[in-house]
Order: C-alpha cells, then structure tokens, then sequence
C-alpha cells in the first residue's frame, strides 16, 4: 500500500478540521441536521461522514461442462468514515475512507478542492471524473452494483487533478489522474509487458453533460466522455462479474495483461418524468494490445475494441421523482415524501435493467481466441424501500448468460441479494 500517502490523507483531514475549528472560534457556531451534525460558522463549515451497507448474497451457477454450485455469504459491503467541510469560501475538503468486502483500509473521496467562483472548481485528490452512474454516489445508485459497464470502463478513484467548470445545467470535467490512492507502488513492468521502467498509468479523461430540459417534473441529461489511457509499465486486464461484486468473474481477458494503452468513448443519457425514469450509458473501448514481442507468438495479444454498456427504468408507485441536479450532472440522495420520521410509509422504488458487455474480439497474436473473452448479458430486477432519505433497505436478483468461445465454457447464473444501508 502507498502508505505515506495513506497516513498524508489522515492527517490531511484532520489538519484541516482543526483549521475550520480555529477559523470559528470568534464567531457564533451553528449546528444543522444533515444524517449527522453539520457546524457552520461565517464561511466555515464541518461534518462528520460514512456509511455502513450490509449484504447478502446467494450466487447460483449452472456450467455448460463441470460441476454447478450455489453460494451464499453475509458481508460487510462497506463501512466507511470520514470528514468534509470548507475552511472559507474558497477551500473546501474531503477525506473518507474504510473497509471494503471486510478487507483492508482503504480511501475513496480524499479531495482538496479550491473554488475561486461559484462555477469553477479545481481539485486534487483521489477522484472521479466521468460515467454519470460511476459519478452518482454509491449511497445514491438505483442499484446494489454497477455491473459490468463499471467493471469494463475501470472509472473509479484515482488520484490526480482535476478542473471542472458548470452552469445551471451544464458541466464540462478535465483532469490528469494516475492510478488510485489505494494501489501499490510500481516496482517494476507487469509480466509479458516487454518494458523494463517502472512506470505507474497514466490518464487524461473529459467529460460533458448538458440538461436541455429542466423543470419541475421533467429532466433530461445527456452527457460524453472521452478517456485516454497509457498503462506504462502495469498493463490493462479487462473482466467482469455478474451484476455483483461477490464471486468469479467468467468473462475477460485473462490474468495475463492484456492493453498497453486504450481509448474509451461514452455516451450518457437519462429521462425523469416525475416518478418515471429511464438511465442509459454506452461505452466503446479501442485496446492497443501489448505484442510482448519477448514471448512467443502465441502469448501475444491482438488490438481490439470491446463495448459495454446498459439500460434501467425505476418506477416510484409512492410518487418520488429521483433527484437529479444538471449542475453537477449527477443523481443525488432520494427525497421521500412520506417518511416514517414524520409518521408517512416511507419510499418505493422498482427498477428493471439489462446489462451487456462484448470482449470476443479479443485474440493472441497467433489468431486464437482467448477461452473468456466472450459476451455478457444480464436482466436484473430491484426493489428499494426509503423509510427515509438516510435509510434503504435494497433487493436484486439478476439472470445472466456468459457465453465464451473456449469450449465448454459457458455459465449461467442467478444471484439474489439484499442489503440494509445507512449513511450520514
């Protein structure tokens, strides 16, 4: 683990607490409910953030050849802490980190962000910079996983920085990000690579979103994005799980490295009609495939371009809409109408959704295919209850088809979970 620049965001955070705290002292001190204390005073502000998700799953597959199995697992998703606030009209920060999957510690949001006006923003930190469903909190997204458009894309935190400038309903994103916060050193060129540096990735990412509708019961975003990325010394694997985070993955490209470097391409898009909404994201990856000219021919990967994406409708039959702010071109917390806080039933939402992703042009350097590389597609259905915007209790069963080109290799599965969240 990077562990200077681990403990450098601890104390990070906590400099900066202690600096919004002195700023205070002289001044009146307002206190505010947002899921947790929130101190204001003049331009400063602090709050304590986190959450807890708690999972089940139950993961059945059935094998073309080889024995079928059935799993079943409660986990710690995710339990989470962390701090943000602003030490004065300009400065603002953000720390939050935990444990994933009950692994080890480990960071996502760590941002120093300097706004010199109300529609600029410069930050540096271990960020995101693009997909709309990757940008839209993980407290905040309709379902229990990303599926394998997140997997695919590989757009999570990285730590670079960052400028993004925004109207009232458009945005425009820029940044220089290398590999994440959380990733080891490079040491040294991943086998096959040919490279004998030891370079961490590198990448330059845009994105644009524009809401040329915005009204009380209708919204609608359309968004772009371009990625380019060089892997140095690391090499890219390309691999997907089943709409879940639990389990194998059955379609990829191997352990082996496959990309040198990529281009992705992405579309975004997404219609709310009060409690009717439709989410759509496209992506195209052009892979320069390492040739490993030291290995022989037939451990050599080919160029390819691999395609994922999906699409999902969510229904309130309790009559929410889903918060969408095109300031940010984001999806935000639910507000619920009724909420058992205030002696209502709460919030329901129900989703339906289909996932594919497609990695068969995938070969060696000799023309044959790799035995995972095949197409994903998958049918998910979801239930979500709000008792109130800080509380969801969710459900998914997904159905998918990994059909592979290698012989025998093709697997159903049928994966039912549930989780209990809370964040603050």
């Amino acid at each position: 683990m990077r562990k200077g620049k681990l403990l450098c965001g601890a104390a990070l955070g906590v400099a900066l607490s202690m600096g919004a705290g002195a700023a205070a002292q002289a001044q009146d001190l307002g206190v505010s409910w947002k899921g947790a204390p929130e101190f204001t005073n003049d331009d400063a502000q602090f709050k304590v953030r986190g959450r807890i998700l708690l999972d089940y799953v139950h993961e059945d597959i059935d094998r073309a050849v080889g024995a079928d199995s059935e799993a079943s697992n409660l986990r710690g998703r995710q339990v989470f802490l962390g701090v943000e606030g602003r030490i004065n009209s300009y400065f603002a920060y953000k720390a939050e980190g935990g444990a994933v999957n009950g692994g080890a510690w480990a960071w996502d949001d760590v941002v120093i962000e300097y706004k010199p006006n109300d529609f600029t923003s410069i930050m540096v930190g271990n960020l995101k910079v693009v997909s709309l469903e990757n940008m839209t909190s993980t407290r905040f997204t309709s379902f229990m996983d990303r599926g394998p458009y997140a997997d695919l894309t590989d757009a999570s935190y990285a730590l670079g920085l960052v400028a993004r400038l925004n109207g009232q309903n458009w945005t425009f994103t820029g940044g220089v990000l290398g590999d994440s916060l959380n990733a080891a050193d490079v040491t040294g060129p991943a086998p096959g690579t040919g490279r004998t540096e030891a370079n961490e990735r590198m990448q330059l990412a845009v994105r644009a979103t524009y809401a040329p509708i915005d009204t009380d019961t209708d919204k609608l975003h359309l968004g772009l994005w371009a990625r380019y990325r060089d892997s140095n010394s690391e090499g890219f694997v390309y691999q997907l799980r089943p709409n879940t985070n639990y389990g194998s993955r059955f379609i990829g490209t191997g352990a082996q490295a496959y990309g040198d470097a990529d281009f992705t391409v992405a579309g975004e898009f997404a219609f709310v009609h009060s409690n009717l909404s439709l989410q759509a994201e496209y992506a195209n990856i052009s892979v320069d495939a390492i040739d490993g000219l030291a290995t022989p021919l037939a451990n050599r990967r080919s160029d390819a371009d691999f395609t994922t994406g999906y699409v999902f409708a969510s229904w309130f039959p309790t009559g929410e809409m889903r918060q969408y702010d095109p300031r940010k071109g984001e999806f935000g917390r639910q507000k619920v109408l009724n909420p058992v806080t205030a002696g209502g039933t709460g919030a329901l939402e129900l989703l339906l959704r289909y996932d594919w992703a497609d990695l068969t042009e995938a070969r060696t350097g000799a023309g044959g295919f790799l035995n995972q590389a095949g197409e994903y597609t998958g049918w998910t259905l979801g239930a979500t209850y709000y008792p109130f915007s800080y509380v969801r209790v969710m459900a998914n069963y997904t159905q998918s088809q990994n059909d592979s080109p290698g012989v025998v290799q093709d697997v159903d599965t049928n994966v039912f979970q549930m989780r209990a969240q809370v964040d603050f």
